[in-house]
């Protein structure tokens, strides 16, 4: 798996919290505060990994965090900059995730997207994720509506 050019990914988001923290604000109506993905962090089996953009200083491009419990492992959050999508980022994160999933000893990966977030949904497809289960009104948007969450998972050849 090759990085995209002008990035570089660095395992961990322990660093980078304030940033990813900052990203997730601007990019989901239900933000997770720098407690709250430090909290999970802490938790048994949750880890993550950045990617920093070359041409901007070392700045936070996106961020995925994850966790791998037994042969269980769940995508808690991915999130990517507006300024750098649509260049393969999401991808790679997914790739990561996938890959520490299986040298963990997982054999199936799991995550929630909104219904509607299509770009995310053909991501996930593309990465051999189908969907097998919906939340009905899960996620609350800031002006007081409802969306559903669509449940994805992928069985991973170990």
């Amino acid at each position: 798996m090759t990085e995209p050019a002008g990035y570089r990914l660095v395992p961990g988001i322990e660093a980078h919290l304030d940033d990813a923290s900052a990203l997730h604000g601007a990019v989901f109506d239900k933000p997770w505060s720098r407690e709250a993905l430090q909290d999970l962090l802490l938790m048994s089996g949750t880890d993550g990994a950045a990617i920093l953009s070359e041409a901007d200083g070392s700045a936070l491009a996106g961020f995925i965090l994850f966790q791998c419990v037994g042969d269980f492992a769940e995508v808690l959050t991915l999130a990517v900059s507006p300024d750098h999508r649509r260049r393969g980022l999401g991808q790679y994160l997914m790739r990561q995730a996938i890959r520490c999933a299986r040298d963990a000893g997982a054999e199936r990966l799991m995550l929630e997207v909104q219904d509607g977030n299509l770009s995310a949904i053909r991501l996930y497809e593309g990465l051999g994720m189908t969907a097998f289960d919906r939340r009905r009104r899960y996620y609350k948007a800031a002006d007081g509506s409802h969306a559903d969450a669509i449940l994805m998972q992928s069985f991973l050849d170990i």
